[in-house]
């Protein structure tokens, strides 16, 4: 098998030790690095291209929306109400979607991607498609098959929140978000099904508990025998907003964290996607077992679900890594962004220093990656690690700064985006060269699914009053306090 070598006079090889090698020779084989050789600093060489590489980024919690949520109607509020208005999605083609979330983060600079399927049928094959998708992209996925036996409206009894809706609305709501749920055997079955049609070196599939709220223990509690049996990987949300704090205070009176740790499912292959309303203690809980929390910034900013605790897990000694969640500031999926704005929100205020770039940047490649593949080389350029990837035009990006004042790495922290990316590689093939995406036709795609989302426009304005009625009736609901009591 022949190596592959890209020189650059710039390379970062890992976040957590973002010192920069001149003059570097990176070299592949297999999907993995060979080695990196550097020479002294020379920035005449002509033979060092004038960019830098960094190890690609993770996108550690995400939905693969293809087509964002406000594109049919479900513009950010809380997201108690926001998440029965993506329910409303049009049928659109899985493949379509899923290659359109993918290439788009792709051209971002991600390689590595938890991807928390959304709940609807036919999931076996939606699966299928996914994968393929995946593969023709040239991404690393987990895909996380959703389970869940409660709770469809909110955080109580279904009954109970119906209550709260108007009396002329609610046969219509019951009718439209009422959906059935699988018996549980078969929900877990299906995720070894899936496990084996699709499977692959760069696809794996993990258990997706949806949360403490839509699942009862008995359900978390077979996840947790079935994963330590099979060595899968875990990957649930937890303590989103105030009211999953407030329902989890209510229900768990030791606390949500310690009934997991009490159901077997804390370990190394969890990862807890939000953790927004975590507290200390509860962090270091979930350190001393070697759990992972994706926080996941812009999407608790647009749906008011608050700012994660970094610095209380960072003292903890808790794992975190960074996910877009579907829902990137500007919807634009640009993770380099993503990963500057949690660092600016976290950093610390005047001379405090509570996380610095580099342990930000690590989130960002390596603790992410890991989220995926459980592998402990990925997200780092380092012999035996995957080879996965970003060339960035440094060039274009550091025109104004004098080479003599320029810290590389701080410069591509401070203002890197994906315009500056000149190619992307993963497992050792480039699949993003001169910002296209070389796998798929991307604007085909995206030209496909508005064209879908077009014949579809009609129902989703007749079906809008109906909607605003079910979001009144759940303010209605989680003002009452029936979230906490159930009724």
């Amino acid at each position: 098998m022949t190596a592959t070598s890209i020189r650059t006079r710039r390379l970062v090889a890992r976040g957590s030790d973002p010192a920069v090698q001149t003059n570097a020779t990176l070299r592949c084989e297999g999907g993995t690095v060979l080695d990196i050789q550097s020479l002294p600093d020379s920035s005449s060489e002509p033979a060092y291209p004038d960019t830098l590489i960094v190890p690609a980024l993770s996108n550690a919690h995400d939905h693969g929306r293809g087509l964002k949520t406000i594109a049919y109607g479900a513009a950010d509020t809380a997201v108690e109400a926001w998440v029965p208005a993506t329910y409303t999605i049009p049928a659109l083609d899985p493949y379509l979607v899923s290659a359109a979330a993918f290439a788009r983060m792709a051209r971002a600079g991600i390689t590595s991607i938890v991807h928390c399927q959304l709940s609807g049928p036919p999931l076996f094959d939606t699966a299928g498609a996914v994968a393929r998708a995946a593969r023709d992209v040239g991404v690393r996925v987990a895909f996380v098959v959703p389970l869940r036996d409660r709770a469809r409206l909110g955080y109580g009894a279904d009954q109970a929140i119906l209550a709260h809706m108007a009396p002329a609305d609610r046969a219509a709501i019951a009718a439209r978000w009422l959906r059935p749920i699988l018996p549980v055997a078969e929900q877990l079955d299906l995720v070894d099904r899936i496990a084996e049609q699709c499977s692959s070196p760069t696809f794996a599939v993990q258990y997706g508990p949806v949360g403490m709220e839509w699942c009862s223990d008995a359900l978390l509690g077979e996840v947790a025998a079935r994963a330590g049996r099979s060595q899968r990987r875990i990957h649930m949300h937890l303590l989103e907003s105030r009211y999953q704090r407030q329902w989890g205070d209510h229900h768990y009176p030791n606390g949500p964290v310690t009934r997991l740790a009490e159901l077997g499912l804390l370990s190394p292959r969890l990862t807890l996607a939000h953790g927004t309303w975590l507290r200390r203690q509860e962090s270091e809980i979930l350190a001393a077992h070697g759990v992972t929390v994706s926080v996941n910034t812009s999407s608790n900013l647009r749906l008011k679900s608050g700012i994660a605790p970094v610095h209380d897990m960072k003292t903890a000694g808790l794992r975190f890594a960074i996910g877009l969640d579907a829902l990137a500031l500007d919807d634009d999926d640009d993770m380099l962004r993503e990963l500057r704005l949690t660092y600016l929100l976290h950093a610390g205020r005047g001379f405090e220093a509570h996380v610095s770039r580099a342990e930000m940047f690590d989130a960002a490649c390596h603790a992410g990656a890991c989220a995926v593949c459980g592998d402990g080389l990925a997200g780092e350029l380092v012999a035996g690690a995957p080879a996965d990837f970003i060339v960035l035009d440094y060039a274009s990006l550091a025109a104004d700064i004098d080479a003599r004042l320029d810290d590389p790495f701080v410069s591509f922290f401070t203002r890197a985006h994906q315009q500056h990316i000149e190619s992307v590689y993963c497992a050792g093939r480039a699949i993003v060269r001169d910002g296209r995406v070389l796998g798929v036709d991307q604007t085909a795609i995206e030209q496909e699914l508005a064209a879908q989302l077009a014949a579809a426009a009609p129902d989703l304005v007749k079906l809008r009053p109906l909607l605003q009625s079910f979001q009144q009736g759940l303010e209605r609901f989680y003002a009452s306090d029936g979230h906490r009591s159930g009724s």
